[in-house]
Parts: C-alpha cells; sequence; structure tokens
C-alpha cells in the first residue's frame, strides 16, 4: 500500500471523529493530534484493564507509529526497506519516560 492509500484508507474514519469531537473546522493538524491522543488513552486504558502498565503501552505504541510512518514516508523504489531508530524522550514534572527502538520503554 503506497502512502495515498494508507491516507485514503483512514480519511473517512479521521472525518468522522473530527466531526463527533466537533474539530471538523479545525486544521488537519490538530485533528490528527487530537485523535492520535484518544487512540494513545484507549491504549493506555486497554493495557490497564489486561493488568499492564497502560502508559508503556501508549508509549511504545507511540514509538511504533512514528517509525512506521516515518519508514513508508521515506521508502522508494531503490531503498524498500530503510531502517529507522526512533528515540523518544518526554521530561515531566513527576519524571522521564523514554521508548528507543531495540530497548524496554521506560517510565520513572
Amino acid at each position: 500500500m503506497n502512502n495515498r492509500e494508507r491516507a485514503a484508507s483512514v480519511a473517512d474514519l479521521v472525518r468522522l471523529f473530527a466531526a463527533k469531537q466537533e474539530v471538523d473546522d479545525e486544521p488537519p493538524a490538530v485533528v490528527a493530534a487530537k485523535m492520535i491522543s484518544g487512540i494513545l488513552h484507549w491504549t493506555m486504558r486497554e493495557s490497564e484493564m489486561a493488568g499492564d502498565d497502560g502508559r508503556k503501552s501508549a508509549l511504545a505504541a507511540t514509538r511504533a507509529g512514528l517509525t512506521s510512518f516515518i519508514d513508508d514516508v521515506h521508502r522508494s523504489p531503490a531503498n524498500t526497506s530503510p531502517s529507522c531508530y526512533t528515540l523518544i524522550t518526554v521530561r515531566t514534572d513527576g519524571g522521564l519516560w523514554v521508548s528507543e527502538t531495540g530497548y524496554e520503554d521506560t517510565i520513572q
């Protein structure tokens, strides 16, 4: 599936989300951010219901999704499988969240 096909495959879902959240008049980046945040909250909740640390699951999903997106955008006929190394570091008043390709996610 190419990048246009990937975008088209979620277009109706994004429009429906935007309408339900009453942000359909916002720029695409705002709608996407709100949808991504909602998906991460859902991931965290589902993981917590299974007895796992939902924050780590949401952080891992963020890294995996970003990695997949960047791989897709940079894929070319000459280089069909570029490697992508992703490091996410977020500092908060309460600690540090780190997700890195090839390592266990940590929240301190």
